[in-house]
């Protein structure tokens, strides 16, 4: 005897509220929407509140008799009128309920400037910003979807189980012993030695190169920076009162006749540098050529300051200053930050004890304590070997879209150079290239980051940095060969 089909569940109406005594109101609610039902509940409220559909005074509906008649739980309707409140929308009344107040008035925002496209600042809000409709392939941050897998293999949800514990720690300005274990492994496998209290945590490298600046240099002070270099430096030491002088920088590493020259003419106090992967060529130093920097660097008295923020993309095993000094004359300078998310800002400091203890000085009165919380996640994912294989798979694809990236740059007509590792391709323009391509491509919604940018002086370059994860998309492409065919000379 066949049986009887079973009914399916009807699916749950969507929720009518009598709110008020007079207004009947549908608010759908959808449990098998990732969303949870509290920010479902407090959401669909609260475009009604703004909205004037429940106006100033209303009576919304009980906890529990809103839990009754939804069979949603307690817990999520408490949740979720705790949001309306904490947004200024609603109230609640001892005894009475919890009633609509009317949105507080703010005053209409004051429209921002257009930020310039040429400018630090303004290359940097424009990466940052990430808005979707713009493509930014000068960006010095890989796309989202390219740090995704920093985070698998269980990272999140390990982190998650002990989350209470670090939030309720206070942390510790050097940072935390075991994180600082960590670093100090890592680096001892790239022949750097250096204790747990050799190192101090910062939030990224960009903190750590300001620690830097605020311990050990005075305004007025001369300083060396590479031409090209970190564009985002260049503000930061001249906010501090600092005086830059430009040395040149090619393939091998920074010119030493021009850094010799400097230190007998300028007599500087530090020279600021990136030996691995160099922003924003990616080109990578000798080791040779480190050795005579660092006869140099003893002779002057010249403290380096060696950035390795993107040494770890880098496939094989490149010398670094600290492994040839030891921190004698170099403190170096390493972040998480660029490879795993810039919601994470985790970087430290390497060097001499003493000057460890100067930095942790400076970091005190800034910072007061550490970024256990992000120190703990980055943790995680060192102990686990997450970071490790994470770097695996940038490399790959890094390695893959190189190529790519690459060949169409050359076809516009681009001399390209850079390394074979990193995130960076160095390209020079065609000679017959528009002066105004940068502006240009701004207007057309396209954000490059031109060669003058990373100059210290911003003298005129005819050179682009392009990073490789953002510039896949064939509309790139397609509107730089626009521009160029359209400002042919």
């Amino acid at each position: 005897m066949a049986q009887s089909p079973v009914p399916a569940t009807p699916a749950r109406p969507a929720l009518r509220l009598v709110l008020g005594g007079h207004a009947r109101l549908s608010i759908e609610i959808d449990r098998q929407a990732p969303v949870p039902l509290a920010d479902q509940i407090s959401g669909r409220l609260a475009e009604l509140i703004r909205a004037g559909t429940l106006p100033h005074g209303t009576r919304l509906p009980s906890i529990r008799a809103l839990a009754r008649r939804t069979g949603i739980g307690v817990h999520s309707v408490v949740e979720a009128y705790a949001r309306l409140a904490a947004m200024g929308l609603s109230v609640s009344r001892s005894g009475s309920g919890v009633y609509v107040i009317r949105p507080a008035e703010l005053p209409p925002a004051a429209p921002l400037p257009t930020p310039d496209p040429t400018a630090a600042e303004g290359i940097a809000m424009a990466m940052l910003e990430a808005r979707e409709d713009v493509l930014c392939p000068g960006s010095g941050v890989l796309p989202e979807a390219w740090t995704e897998s920093a985070w698998q293999g269980g990272v999140l949800s390990r982190f998650h189980r002990h989350l209470p514990a670090h939030l309720r720690r206070v942390a510790p300005p050097q940072g935390g012993a075991a994180v600082r274990e960590h670093v100090c492994q890592r680096l001892a496998m790239r022949g750097i030695a250096v204790p747990p209290d050799g190192v101090l945590m910062t939030a990224g490298g960009t903190q750590a190169l300001q620690l830097v600046a605020q311990a050990f240099l005075s305004p007025g002070d001369t300083v060396l920076v590479e031409d090209p270099g970190y564009f985002m430096l260049f503000p930061m030491l001249e906010q501090r009162g600092l005086r830059l002088v430009p040395v040149e920088r090619r393939p091998d590493g920074p010119c030493l006749e021009a850094l010799e020259q400097a230190c007998r003419r300028e007599a500087p106090k530090a020279f600021f540098l990136q030996p691995v992967l160099h922003n924003p060529t990616g080109w990578t130093a000798s080791a040779a050529h480190l050795h005579r920097l660092l006869r140099i660097a003893e002779r002057h008295n010249l403290l380096l300051v060696e950035d390795d923020a993107h040494g770890d993309l880098h496939g094989g095993e490149p010398v670094r200053l600290m492994q040839l000094d030891g921190g004698a004359s170099v403190i170096h300078v390493g972040s998480f930050t660029k490879l795993i998310g810039q919601g994470t800002r985790v970087g430290f400091l390497a060097a001499s004890a003493e000057r460890v203890q100067a930095l942790l000085r400076t970091r005190i009165t800034t910072a007061l304590t550490g970024s256990g919380v992000e120190e703990q996640l980055v943790l995680e994912m060192l102990c686990s070997g997450q970071y490790r294989r994470h770097l695996e798979t940038l490399r790959a694809r890094l390695s893959a879209a190189r190529g790519l990236v690459a060949g169409r740059l050359r076809g516009l007509g681009f001399t390209v150079a850079g390394g074979e590792d990193g995130m960076f391709l160095w390209a020079e323009a065609p000679l017959e290239a528009r002066d105004d391509l940068v502006l240009a491509a701004r207007d057309h919604g396209l954000v490059l980051a031109g060669g003058a940018l990373f100059r210290p002086c911003r003298q005129p370059s005819r050179h682009l940095r392009f990073n490789i994860g953002r510039s896949t998309d064939p509309r790139i492409m397609e509107l730089l060969d626009r521009l160029l065919q359209g400002g042919r000379r």
